[in-house]
């Protein structure tokens, strides 16, 4: 794997997404409790960017569909309760999500060192 030096570490920060890309692969960043992390910047359920939706707490929600994943491990908390971003009642979930079961973001490992955000790819 590369280190590949993708943002200032200032640009990195809580609350928000950062759009990067490296080595070809759309990643987001985003700082929780201080510490940088990234993703692969795709919804596992469309495949769609995550781009334009929120990370809060450290969990990300997809814009889309209101997937929610934890920033930090990637791990799916909640699939497709929404449809383009308006949340539905329960019994239409599993239409929106379309026969497709829970999966995880894809985490990238991240370094800073001088002031500067790294990813292994």
């Amino acid at each position: 794997m590369d280190r590949i030096r993708v943002a200032a570490a200032v640009e990195v920060a809580e609350g928000s997404l950062l759009a990067v890309q490296a080595a070809g692969k759309k990643l987001l960043l985003s700082r929780v409790n201080g510490r940088a992390h990234a993703v692969i910047d795709r919804c596992p359920h469309m495949g769609m960017s995550m781009a334009k939706g929120t990370v809060e707490g450290g969990v990300v929600t997809c814009p889309w569909h209101n997937s929610r994943f934890d920033f930090c491990t990637g791990s799916n908390m909640d699939w497709a309760s929404a449809f383009l971003g308006v949340s539905m009642p329960k019994w239409t979930h599993k239409a929106i999500a379309m026969g497709k079961a829970p999966a995880p973001l894809t985490v990238v490992p991240v370094e800073e060192s001088d002031g500067q955000v790294y990813v292994r790819l």
